[in-house]
């Protein structure tokens, strides 16, 4: 390769002089290892420095810059780092390219020969990775990768080639390689496509008024059929973006996507709720309004409502931390006024408690010094033979009142364990009572059906008048039962049923002859009432025969008789409400203990 170098400088940097010696000595396949020694060259002197500007101005003049265009044409399958070398490749030709400062007439050589190869050397680099990856196997996700990130740096250098130089933007979107690119099946392939137009249309505003009519359109077509047709959401996000991003550079777009795509906004509902419905709403507004002031209009509404919102939700998150933390402070005070309120009412408690100690123990011995006083005077009255009788009724007073206080407390001591045992006896008490219950219901189920309850016999006229109603009944409705067993059958069933009968009616039978026992009762004493006495002439003897002896008719007439006392008593607009009124259980207790204590005579 023809590395010599220009007249111009006859002095340079020796690393660049000792990599185009290499370069010239070197076969083909060894150049591309050899150029990537230019990287950390260039890393060191930015395009933006003194440096920088030189350095790159050496390699133009000693032509690697062209080299390096013709190597990214190899075939990096046989050579070292394989296509991870040609993407580092176009990187550096890229850096190498921009921030050259050349006169005019280098310049134009730059402008009309270099920087078109450059653009399509890098652009067939990228197709030829692209096919590589669609020929991979998706087993081998390792390769894919890592293509795929070589395929992303490829075209990472295309787009700062084309910051450098923006005058090759529309040549590099125009180009056919980038638009077979855009319709490549591979999602990866065509998500890093749309991005790297995207960065074009960062790049120049102005750019798709540049380029061919045709071209723009074909670019709208591939958007809106991977927008519509794909299934792939990551392709549809990049192409929503891309397409936003293209009808914001120009105006004019606007209408044309309204009327040459009539039925796309229904087809943009598949994606709602995948993740992007805010550029899905923003493309939506640009069909609805029909140009792209008015979009930005809506679009400004909707971003100022949507601050607004944020705005309010701040705001109410704020002013509630703010309640939250006067809550806190109002009851961290109150809490500390309420400790403060009992600590106070505790020390007025213990001072009130040891006053009343002192005033206690004050009032003992003022009781102790006139016992004291008037035990002298006592002396002092006394004769002296009765002085010792004194001393001795005294000791006598003492010692009785000493038992007396100690035999009150020996006896509240006890109170807790009396207590405990009377609670223990009632215990038994209702156990035996249970258990005696369960005894009678034990022994009754176990007695015979009792004779009483059967009914009564029939007499001989009774008996007859059945016998000629069974017969006529059975002449009336003749069996048809031919066999002694199922008669026999039949009676065993009529037992049967006759025995439950006679179970089930036993308690119905005891309650006819407790109602009959009742009527009885009741009877007697209505004769009783009305063969009473009048209250002038009854004897102590007629008393006791219409007294009852059961505790509760007697608690109950009592209190019935002080009800119609107290009644007569009050005068008549008190006793309009009194007939409602029952006793409370205090006066209930109190009348039963009275008649219970009248009942045992006392």
């Amino acid at each position: 390769m023809d590395t010599s170098r220009s007249p111009l400088t006859p002095r340079g940097d020796k690393r660049v002089i000792f990599l185009a010696k290499q370069i010239s000595e070197s076969k083909d396949r060894k150049v591309p290892s050899i150029l990537l020694a230019l990287r950390p060259l260039l890393l060191e002197s930015p395009a933006s420095t003194q440096a920088g500007v030189k350095l790159r101005q050496e390699i133009w003049e000693y032509n690697l810059l062209r080299v390096l265009v013709l190597v990214l044409k190899q075939d990096y399958s046989i050579i070292d780092g394989q296509w991870e070398t040609a993407a580092e490749l176009a990187m550096v030709l890229s850096n190498a390219t921009c921030g050259l400062n050349l006169k005019n007439v280098e310049q134009h050589q730059l402008e009309k020969d270099h920087l078109p190869k450059c653009v399509e050397n890098i652009l067939l680099l990228a197709r030829h990775l692209c096919t590589i990856m669609s020929d991979t196997p998706l087993t081998q996700k390792k390769e894919s990768s890592q293509l795929a990130i070589s395929f992303k740096v490829v075209l990472d250098a295309l787009v700062r080639l084309c910051s450098g130089y923006t005058f090759m933007t529309p040549s590099a979107i125009s180009s056919q390689w980038l638009l077979q690119l855009l319709v490549s099946d591979n999602a990866v392939v065509t998500n890093i496509t749309m991005e790297t137009i995207e960065k074009f249309l960062r790049l120049d505003p102005n750019l798709l008024s540049t380029i061919e009519e045709n071209t723009v359109f074909t670019l709208l077509d591939e958007l809106i059929y991977k927008l519509t047709v794909n299934t792939d959401r990551s392709i549809a996000v990049a192409a929503c973006r891309c397409l936003i991003k293209i009808c914001d550079s120009q105006d004019k777009l606007v209408k044309s996507l309204c009327t040459r795509y009539v039925g796309l906004r229904p087809l943009l509902k598949r994606w709602e709720g995948k993740g992007f419905d805010r550029d899905l709403r923003h493309i939506s507004f640009l069909l609805e309004s029909g140009s792209a002031s008015k979009a930005k209009s809506q679009r400004q509404d909707e971003c100022a409502r949507y601050i607004q919102a944020v705005w309010k939700g701040y705001s109410s998150r704020r002013k509630l931390q703010r309640a939250n933390k006067a809550f806190s402070k109002f009851q961290k005070s109150y809490r500390y006024k309420l400790k403060k309120a009992k600590e106070e009412q505790v020390k007025l408690q213990t001072q009130y408690q040891s006053e009343l100690y002192f005033q206690m123990k004050l009032r003992r011995q003022q009781l102790l010094r006139t016992l004291d006083e008037r035990r002298l005077k006592t002396l002092e009255i006394l004769p002296a033979s009765q002085i010792e009788n004194y001393l001795k009724k005294e000791k006598s007073v003492a010692a009785t009142r000493i038992q007396t206080l100690w035999r009150g407390h020996r006896e509240r001591s006890k109170l807790t364990e009396r207590q405990n045992i009377a609670k223990q006896v009632h215990a038994a008490i209702i156990i035996q009572r249970a258990f005696r219950k369960w005894l009678e219901k034990t022994a009754l189920s176990e007695q015979a059906f009792p004779t009483y309850l059967k009914p009564q016999g029939l007499t001989d006229a009774r008996r007859t008048e059945l016998i000629q109603q069974i017969g006529q009944w059975k002449e009336q409705h003749p069996t048809r039962i031919d066999s002694r067993e199922e008669l026999e059958a039949v009676h065993r069933r009529a037992q049967e049923m006759l025995a439950r009968h006679y179970q089930s009616i036993r308690p119905y039978r005891k309650l006819e002859y407790q109602c009959e026992n009742l009527m009885a009762r009741l009877d007697t004493d209505m004769e009783l009432i009305q063969l009473a006495p009048n209250l002038q002439e009854v004897t102590q003897k007629d008393v006791d025969m219409y007294s009852s002896r059961s505790l509760p008719i007697a608690t109950v007439a009592k209190q019935q008789h002080n009800q119609t006392l107290l009644r007569l008593q009050q005068p008549w607009w008190k006793v309009l409400g009194m007939d409602d009124l029952e006793p409370n259980e205090e006066e209930k207790e109190r009348i039963r203990a009275e008649v219970h204590l009248e009942t045992l005579g006392i």
